[in-house]
């Protein structure tokens, strides 16, 4: 009998260390390098289908470098390799250098002295895409086309006057608030690969509190403050994919100019300079319909 006895429980013991250890081993097979196992690998694979991306998607990579005002490659050594000719129309070129902005077009393939602001480890010339894809450092938004987005330039402002300049003349001046810099940004889908970039600068100020906006569904109430926009500084720039428009402030700008309030600032801020990339980074494909 005692001989029955102990054979039992050794069965027992023996078929409790089996489980334990099938079961053990599945466990950290499942969860080996935090779910990167082939075994996990398949338990993913059957997840819900991936929410479809809208037809007019844009994906718009933003960048914001920040370098001190004496640096030499904000000058010539940048500004000799960037379009600034041919980035917006003659006129809203010459309105936006009387309001202290430059505004510059730059290629899928960037100057040497941008790669460097970028801070970019290898010279891209010559890679080809599925090489190396120029992935950059900041906010990566993913946009509808003609639905704004609002990017902040500049810090805040307890007080500040901004003096806004038309046909070289002074045309008022403008005292705020608790004031921010903002440059609104909306995007269009003009075909496949091109895009068009509407930039309008706007002053943000005054409390956070309920207002009736504007929006492409009718009037909403939002949580935000007041918003004056500048209409006749506002620029466009039509962008390939993989290029970027670059915008800051000229190399001297007015200390009460909206390009310094936007991309200097004042005090002890007031000795650097920010540069803002935008670049189209993607693009869903229109769906070609043809009527028979």
């Amino acid at each position: 009998m005692k001989l029955l006895h102990h054979k039992s429980w050794f069965l027992v013991v023996a078929l409790v260390f089996l489980v334990v250890k099938v079961t053990g081993c599945a466990l950290i097979e499942e969860g080996a390098v935090l779910g990167l196992h082939k075994h996990a690998t398949k338990k993913t694979v059957n997840k819900l289908p991936a929410i479809p991306i809208s037809q007019d998607a844009m994906q718009v990579e933003i960048v914001f470098i920040e370098r001190p005002v004496t640096d030499p490659l904000l000058g010539s050594t940048l500004w000799n390799e960037v379009d600034e000719i041919g980035a917006v129309e003659l006129m809203d070129q010459k309105n936006l250098k009387l309001n202290g902005f430059r505004v510059g077009h730059v290629s899928s393939v960037p100057p040497m002295a941008l790669q460097t602001l970028l801070g970019l480890k290898s010279h891209l010339g010559g890679v080809e895409n599925e090489d190396e894809s120029l992935l950059l450092s900041g906010r990566r938004l993913m946009l509808r086309s003609g639905v704004p987005t609002d990017i902040q330039t500049s810090g805040f402002y307890e007080q500040c006057s901004l003096d806004l300049f038309e046909d070289e003349a002074q045309v008022e001046t403008k005292e705020f608030e608790q004031a921010r810099c903002v440059m609104r940004v909306k995007a269009h889908k003009v075909q496949d690969g091109w895009a068009r970039l509407e930039f309008t600068p706007e002053v943000h100020y005054g409390a956070q509190q309920l207002r009736r906006t504007p929006t492409n569904i009718g009037w909403q109430l939002e949580n935000r403050q007041n918003t004056t926009p500048f209409y006749k500084q506002k620029f466009e720039v039509t962008l390939n994919v993989g290029e970027m428009t670059i915008i800051t402030a000229t190399d001297d700008p007015e200390p009460n100019s909206a390009g310094h309030h936007f991309f200097r600032g004042t005090g002890q801020k007031s000795d650097v300079q920010k540069i803002l990339v935008v670049r189209l980074a993607n693009m869903s494909k229109m769906d070609v319909v043809r009527s028979k």
